[in-house]
C-alpha cells in the first residue's frame, strides 16, 4: 500500500489534500488506499492506511479526526485531541482552530469541501452529497467557522474529487428537491440523448459557498471526477456502496506528504 495525494490548498501554513487510490485492479472495490472503517473494508487494511497517513504527516493517529458520516447536516467543533469517537457519530462536517490536527472526510462521488481562514487560524472539512448540498451543509460549516473567528471574505475553499455533471444522473424527484431549495436551474442538464437529467453538484456547492459570503475567486473546483477515473478515486456508483473511500483532509501544521497530480 502506498500513499500519494493531490494538493487542493496550501496557504498560510494550512494544507489540504485528497488521496489517490493507487489501485492495481480498478474494479476491485477495496483495492487501494482507504482509511474508511465503516464500509466493510478489512479492518487490518484500514489501520495500515491510517498508520501510513500518520507517518507521512508526522502526526499521531490521535490527531486524525474521522467523523462517522451519515449524510446529515451536523457540524462538529473539534476543540481538543484526542476527540471522543462517540461524539463523531452522525457528523458530516468538522471545524477546528487547533494546530497539528487533521480533519478528515471520506467520499466516493460526493463532494469533499475543505475551507480555511489562515488569518483567523480556522479550518474546516465538509462532506456534501446531494442531500447535504440541498441542505446547504457548506453554509452551516461556514457559519460554524465564523463562530470560531473566521470571516467569510477571507475563507478559501477547495473541493476534492467527486462525480462530475456528465456522470451524475438523477431522478426528477432529486431535481425537484434542488429547485425547491432555491438552487439555480443552470445546475441541471437536460438533453434528448440523456435518459434522465444530470446535476452539476460542484456548481451547486459553489453557489452555496458564494451565498455564504465566500468570494468566487477563492473557490477551487474539483481536480477530477470520481466516476470517470476509477483508477484514481473510489466511486460508489461504479463499485457499489461497499467499497473504499477517497480521503480528503486539511491541517494546520504537520508535514505535507509528497504530492502527485
Amino acid at each position: 500500500m502506498t500513499l500519494h495525494t493531490v494538493e487542493l490548498l496550501n496557504i498560510g501554513g494550512i494544507a489540504a489534500y485528497s488521496t489517490l487510490r493507487g489501485a492495481a485492479d480498478a474494479m476491485n472495490p477495496y483495492d487501494g488506499f482507504s482509511t474508511c472503517s465503516y464500509t466493510s473494508d478489512s479492518p487490518e487494511r484500514v489501520q495500515q492506511a491510517i498508520r501510513l497517513l500518520s507517518s507521512h504527516t508526522g502526526l499521531g493517529t490521535d490527531r486524525l479526526i474521522f467523523p462517522r458520516q451519515t449524510h446529515s447536516l451536523n457540524v462538529k467543533l473539534i476543540d481538543r485531541t484526542p476527540f471522543p469517537a462517540d461524539m463523531l457519530a452522525d457528523t458530516d462536517a468538522l471545524v477546528t482552530t487547533l494546530t497539528d490536527t487533521i480533519l478528515c472526510i471520506h467520499t466516493a462521488d460526493c463532494v469533499p469541501v475543505l475551507l480555511a481562514d489562515a488569518e483567523a487560524g480556522v479550518i474546516a472539512a465538509a462532506h456534501s452529497g446531494w442531500k447535504g448540498t440541498v441542505g446547504r451543509i457548506s453554509e452551516l460549516t461556514v457559519q460554524k467557522m465564523v463562530e470560531a473567528g473566521a470571516r467569510p471574505d477571507r475563507i478559501v475553499a477547495a473541493m476534492g474529487p467527486c462525480i462530475c455533471a456528465g456522470c451524475f444522473e438523477v431522478g426528477e424527484e432529486v431535481v425537484e428537491r434542488f429547485m425547491e431549495a432555491g438552487f439555480p436551474p443552470t445546475i441541471v442538464s437536460r438533453d434528448a440523448s440523456l435518459p434522465r437529467p444530470h446535476i452539476d453538484l460542484p456548481a451547486a456547492v459553489r453557489h452555496t459557498l458564494i451565498q455564504s459570503g465566500i468570494l468566487d475567486c477563492n473557490i477551487s473546483l474539483p481536480p477530477g471526477c470520481s466516476y470517470c477515473s476509477p483508477d484514481k478515486y473510489f466511486s460508489a456508483r461504479r463499485l457499489g456502496i461497499k467499497s473504499g473511500r477517497t480521503l480528503s483532509y486539511i491541517m494546520m501544521g504537520g508535514h505535507p506528504v509528497q504530492t502527485h497530480r
